[in-house]
């Protein structure tokens, strides 16, 4: 039987998705649903400006610990990283010149290169949450890989994540895509004249 409150119950529930249209929304959204107690990972984290305000969120809510203090310069899966660095916000991104980026403009949050498209990266990268995040998996997903990029990219790095053998599934998963938005509102526009 489900008990609101049997941490074992909700762990086994499919995570919740919402998808939003444009950057400013995807933003909000994330903030407003990343709470104290969450860890926060976003695929394709671009210049870090997402994963600052959750950390500045997070550390407003009270959580800890909510700054990287390790070597900046350590940008790999792998590297720079002991079981005693915890933080409880993650960006990754495959570009070497964004993670460069985020890391000068925000250096009290940790930046790592990866791929959520490559199988072999995302095994690494959800090792390296093990390692280093607040309660060893992301509670919270946040998944930008350039927004508007076809509908099939988007949705393969969604099923990557999604089929992940995390330590705990995510609760929730935050999508930004303008073309898969708008196609699943056409969708439901057109189940409402059935």
């Amino acid at each position: 039987s489900f008990h609101k409150d049997s941490k074992e119950s909700e762990s086994n529930l499919p995570p919740m998705v919402i998808i939003t249209p444009e950057t400013n929304i995807y933003r909000r959204v994330a903030v407003i649903h990343t709470t104290p107690e969450d860890s926060f990972v976003e695929f394709g984290c671009d210049y870090g400006i997402t994963v600052d305000r959750i950390r500045r969120s997070l550390k407003d809510g009270g959580n800890v610990p909510e700054e990287w203090n390790g070597d900046a310069s350590s940008t790999g899966i792998g590297e720079g990283m002991e079981r005693n660095d915890i933080v409880s916000c993650l960006g990754i991104d495959k570009s070497i010149e964004s993670i460069d980026i985020a890391t000068g403009r925000y250096p009290q949050c940790k930046f790592v290169l990866g791929d959520a498209l490559d199988p072999a990266e995302m095994t690494n990268i959800r090792a390296l949450c093990e390692r280093s995040l607040v309660g060893q998996a992301p509670s919270v997903i946040a998944i930008d890989v350039n927004g508007n990029r076809e509908i099939d990219g988007v949705l393969k790095c969604l099923k990557s994540v999604i089929n992940q053998d995390w330590k705990q599934q995510p609760r929730l998963i935050i999508v930004k895509s303008r073309y898969l938005y708008w196609q699943l509102k056409k969708e439901d526009d057109s189940f409402k004249k059935i």
